[in-house]
C-alpha cells in the first residue's frame, strides 16, 4: 500500500529511524485487522465506533490484551504507531478528513507535575488522542525502582560524604543515565573534549572505550554542573597521584590506581544505603542501578512539561540507547495520574 510504503521511507530516509520493527509489527497487525473484518483504512463513518481505528483499538489490541496475549504496554506502542501513521498521512493530504469522519479526536491528558516546587503546579497539560491505550501501573513499573522525590534529598545528603570518585560516578547514572558499567568506564579524553567545547552532549561506545550494553553507540546529556566536576577532576593532583606516575584512559581511578570498578561502586553504595537509612530511619530500597531510572524517569517528565510531546521519548530513546519505545514509555508511569 503506496501510504504505508512511503511512510516507512520517510522514517527510514527523514527522520533517520534506526530500529523500525515495532512500527512495522503495528501497521502489519493493523493491516491485517482490516482485511480480515474487510474495512478500508481511510473510511470513516459517523459512528466511532465503526471506525476502523477504534474497532482496532477495542476489538484487537484491547480485547487480545485483555485475554493476556500480548502486554497493555504492547497494544499502547502499537496504537501509538498507528495514530503516527494517520497524522503524517493527514499532513501529506493523502487523507481528506472532517469532523464527523475522522480517524480520532484529540484530547488533552493531566499529567503528574514531579518536579522542584511541584506543590504550585501539581499537573501539567498534554495533548493526546482518544485511542491511548491505558497500561496498568503493575505492568508499566514492574522492574523499575526510581528514588522518589522524598528520597532525592537524603540520597544527595549522603552521597557528598564520600569520595569524590564515587560521587562522579553517580552522578553519571543519575544525570545522565549512564549504566554502572558505562560509568565506570567513561574516558578521560571526553573530559577534555569538555573542557574545550560547548557540547552539552557527547558519544559513548567501544571507539572511545566505553562498555555500553551490546556494543552501541549513542549520547548521553552532560549537565552544565557535571561537566565542570569531570574537567576538575581529569586535571586535579588526586588523580595523578592516584595513577602513581601510570597512565590510565578512564577518568575515574581507584586508591590502588586501577580502573573504578562495579566492585568499588557497589562496596560504596552499601554503605550509602546504610547512611540513608540511618538518616531516614526508614527502609531505602535501591540499587545504583535504580540511578538510570531515575534520570530517565525525571528527565522525561521535564521534557513533557516544556511541550516536547512528540519528540520527549525520541529524545530519551537515544540518550538512553534503548531500541523499543515501549522501554521508554514504561517511564512515563509513575507519572500519570
Amino acid at each position: 500500500m503506496t501510504p504505508v510504503n512511503l511512510w516507512i521511507n520517510h522514517l527510514v530516509n527523514y527522520r533517520k529511524a534506526k530500529d523500525l520493527n515495532s512500527t512495522v509489527r503495528a501497521l502489519k497487525r493493523y493491516f491485517n485487522f482490516l482485511e480480515e473484518n474487510s474495512l478500508s483504512w481511510d473510511k470513516f463513518p459517523t459512528a466511532k465506533y465503526l471506525r476502523p481505528t477504534y474497532r482496532f483499538r477495542n476489538d484487537n489490541l484491547l480485547t487480545n490484551a485483555r485475554l493476556g496475549q500480548i502486554q497493555f504496554s504492547t497494544a499502547s506502542l502499537y496504537m501509538r504507531h498507528v495514530v503516527k501513521f494517520y497524522e503524517w498521512c493527514i499532513h501529506q493530504k493523502f487523507l481528506n478528513v472532517n469532523e464527523s469522519g475522522k480517524p480520532f479526536d484529540y484530547e488533552m491528558v493531566k499529567i503528574r507535575n514531579t518536579r522542584m516546587m511541584n506543590h504550585l503546579n501539581p499537573h501539567y497539560i498534554v495533548s493526546s488522542t482518544d485511542l491511548r491505550v491505558k497500561v496498568p501501573l503493575k505492568e508499566r513499573v514492574q522492574s523499575l525502582n526510581p528514588l522518589s522525590k522524598n528520597e532525592l534529598e537524603p540520597f544527595a545528603k549522603a552521597l557528598s560524604t564520600f569520595n569524590i570518585e564515587f560521587i562522579i560516578h553517580q552522578l553519571l547514572q543519575v544525570q545522565s543515565g549512564l549504566r554502572l558499567q558505562e560509568a565506570c568506564t567513561f574516558p578521560l579524553c571526553l573530559a577534555w573534549e569538555l573542557e574545550f567545547s560547548d557540547k552539552s552532549e557527547v558519544k559513548i561506545g567501544p571507539m572511545n572505550g566505553v562498555a555500553t550494553k551490546y556494543g552501541k553507540e549513542r549520547k548521553v546529556e552532560i549537565s552544565p554542573s557535571l561537566r565542570a566536576l569531570l574537567v576538575g577532576y581529569a586535571k586535579s593532583k588526586r588523580r595523578r597521584l592516584r595513577l602513581k606516575k601510570n597512565n590510565s584512559s578512564f577518568l575515574l581511578v581507584s586508591k590502588s590506581g586501577a580502573p573504578f570498578s562495579p566492585n568499588n561502586v557497589q562496596q560504596s553504595f552499601r554503605r550509602l544505603r546504610n547512611a540513608v537509612e540511618r538518616e531516614t530511619s526508614s527502609l531505602f530500597s535501591h540499587t545504583t542501578h535504580d540511578l538510570r531510572a531515575t534520570y530517565c524517569t525525571y528527565r522525561l517528565a521535564s521534557l513533557l512539561e516544556i511541550g516536547m510531546q512528540k519528540d520527549a521519548v525520541t529524545q530519551m530513546m537515544a540518550w538512553m540507547g534503548h531500541s523499543s519505545e515501549a522501554t521508554t514509555w514504561k517511564y512515563e508511569s509513575p507519572l500519570v495520574s
